[in-house]
């Protein structure tokens, strides 16, 4: 139960930092005045896909709703960060 918790933790982890990583290329690569809310609506979009996936498993009384959970505080902690970085370029 262990290893595929933590495969499964990993494997979100991952794939959403991978996202994160290409909305920011993205966002880099057109250096329109526009990209930063371009960035805001996409990481939002992916915070809130997040958000129903660990309702949906919480619902479920799933044991992996936690990841989805730590995925969204820690996507929140960084929205303002990102948003700094972002709007430099």
């Amino acid at each position: 139960m262990t290893s595929t918790f933590n495969i499964h933790k990993t494997i979100a982890f991952l794939l959403n930092a991978i996202i994160i990583g290409l909305i920011i290329y993205f966002v880099f690569k057109t250096d329109s005045d526009k990209s930063p809310i371009i960035f805001m609506v996409l990481y939002q979009a992916l915070t809130v896909l997040n958000l129903v996936i660990a309702f949906v498993l919480g619902l479920l009384k799933s044991t992996q709703a936690k990841i989805y959970k730590q995925i969204v505080v820690g996507q929140i902690l960084l929205f303002v960060p990102l948003i700094l970085i972002i709007s430099q370029f």
